[in-house]
């Protein structure tokens, strides 16, 4: 059994975890906070490029997840494994909502950082509202699990089970 992830999933890790915290913060804070529309609109066109950009990333991601050998747990009881196992697959099910209803909401074509544009999947403003509405509760929920997430590695990292050396580049 392998200690660590492949160079290809810590990166694919990385490069989409930092999206997803990037778009999360931003996303949350120009629709809870009174941001100039200047700045909301420029939010919304860097999440919208860099989120369409992050879903083939993403599906090479999910292969990986559902392919790929594990590395062997540390020190985890069964029950403890398939805890972290069952949170691990909610969060890339999340993500996949996230990502799904992020494109099925847009009442306008998708521009991505103006080097090609994608057309609005659906022109139904009642369709694209509800897809709004569970876009919201997904990111939200994510933004939750997320921070669980974090805290789990924290955790884990506090108790001497070093989770982040084996999601990291160095040998």
């Amino acid at each position: 059994m392998k200690k660590k992830y492949s160079w290809q999933q810590v990166v694919l890790h990385w490069v989409t975890a930092v999206i997803i915290i990037w778009a999360t913060i931003t996303g949350f804070y120009v629709g809870l906070f009174n941001v100039a529309p200047e700045l909301k609109a420029l939010i919304a066109f860097i999440n919208v490029s860099i989120t369409t950009l992050l879903i083939p990333v993403f599906i090479v991601r999910l292969y990986f997840y559902f392919t790929a050998e594990k590395p062997e747990e540390i020190n985890t009881t069964g029950l403890t494994q398939f805890i972290a196992h069952a949170v691990h697959f909610i969060i890339y099910l999340n993500i996949t909502i996230v990502l799904v209803t992020g494109v099925l909401m847009m009442e306008r074509d998708i521009n991505v950082f103006d080097l090609f544009i994608i057309p609005q999947p659906i022109h139904d403003l009642a369709v694209t509202a509800f897809f709004n509405t569970v876009h919201i509760f997904s990111c939200a929920t994510l933004a939750v699990l997320i921070l669980l997430h974090i805290a789990a590695v924290i955790k884990h990292e506090l108790s001497g089970k070093k989770v982040l050396k084996r999601m990291s580049l160095t040998a």
